[in-house]
């Protein structure tokens, strides 16, 4: 049951302390003209979503609104009077709570801002702006600070930003540099003929949930027919780890005796770790930047990073000496997945 709304006789009764509540959020959003300022001022005057009665906790409403269902509230259509059925709106025969005209001005402002957006993320940069997640399901922000006159980007969760911090999930801050990285990276696994460049493809991506120890990341897959009728096409979701950067990653201490194991795969091992690290402490603002500094391509940073993230059975393996196929078939496990890099190399955990 919507917002405003209540039920008599099996439809839809309007309940008028309710829709005023409504129409005061349309007109603040109209007013404020983004979401971020309408969040803040919902959270002042202490507006949450509906309240239900019921035996589960998590069922009965009442929370702050979070950018999502915020989004979700101002496109129904239900508001003016209309009801969804079969991915289409139909007249209904309940009351609409708003007229037309500010209905339909909200949803120009909703277009409007959604392409500001798009337009932002171009210019600075930022590949997972309105993507990306904490655990908690929290919006990640795009947010940067500057040190010695260089430019650091991060993604902040969005909890933090408006003084929840018990709300935010286990990653409240993230390297921007770091973490689009490891997405990109993860998105090329699941595409890996697929030229494209790192704009175009994190179009593929529905999102991104950041934990402590891993990422969800969410794939559409546009090339497999919608089924069941579902004008969607599916989504599919892998699961990859992570260390997060609010624990210093600890570039591994590696000692082989001489003589033992292939040099070349523990020189690449090091690079790849220390390279993941600068990268997670911000000492490089990009990885076009690291590159420069290392005078190579970005392209073969980017592909020797893959080594930081390899599976810890792997990765032992590596560093013992019992890896004897080469550095080659290391740099050609292009999974991020620890299951799927076993799988590559058909081994068993």
């Amino acid at each position: 049951m919507p917002l405003g709304y209540e039920a008599r006789d099996k439809k839809l009764a309007i309940n008028k302390t309710e829709a005023e509540t409504v129409r005061t959020i349309f007109r603040l959003y109209l007013e404020l003209g983004s979401f971020g300022k309408l969040v803040a001022e919902l959270d002042h005057r202490g507006i949450v979503t509906k309240r239900r009665t019921s035996k589960v906790a998590k069922y009965n409403g009442g929370i702050s609104f979070g950018y999502g269902p915020l989004a979700y509230f101002l496109k129904n259509r239900v508001y003016v009077g209309q009801v969804h059925h079969s991915g289409k709106w139909f007249e209904g025969e309940h009351e609409g709570i708003l007229d037309r005209k500010s209905f339909e001005s909200v949803q120009e402002l909703l277009k409007s801002n959604a392409t500001g957006r798009k337009i932002k993320r171009s210019e600075s940069g930022a590949l997972l702006q309105g993507k990306l997640f904490d655990d908690k399901g929290n919006l990640m922000s795009p947010s940067f600070s500057t040190k010695n006159g260089v430019r650091y980007r991060f993604y902040v969760s969005s909890a933090l930003l408006r003084g929840r911090k018990q709300a935010a999930g286990s990653v409240t801050r993230v390297s921007a540099t770091a973490i689009e990285h490891v997405i990109i990276q993860a998105l090329r696994a699941e595409h890996p003929n697929l030229e494209i460049e790192d704009a175009g493809l994190v179009t593929r991506l529905y999102s991104a949930r950041l934990g402590k120890d891993e990422i969800a990341v969410a794939v559409q897959q546009p090339d497999i027919p919608a089924q069941n009728g579902e004008g969607r096409s599916p989504i599919t979701e892998t699961r990859i780890p992570w260390n997060s950067p609010e624990r210093t990653i600890a570039v591994p201490q590696f000692a082989p005796r001489t003589g033992e194991g292939d040099q070349k795969i523990f020189q690449a091992l090091i690079r790849a770790h220390c390279w993941a690290a600068a990268l997670t402490n911000n000492d490089f603002i990009s990885i076009e930047q690291l590159a420069a500094t290392v005078k190579l391509h970005p392209k073969v940073v980017r592909s020797e990073l893959r080594l930081a993230f390899l599976a810890p059975h792997i990765l032992g393996s590596a560093l013992s000496g019992e890896f004897t196929s080469g550095l080659p078939k290391l740099r050609n496990i292009s999974a991020l997945s620890w299951r799927k890099q076993l799988e590559q190399l058909n081994w068993t955990a």
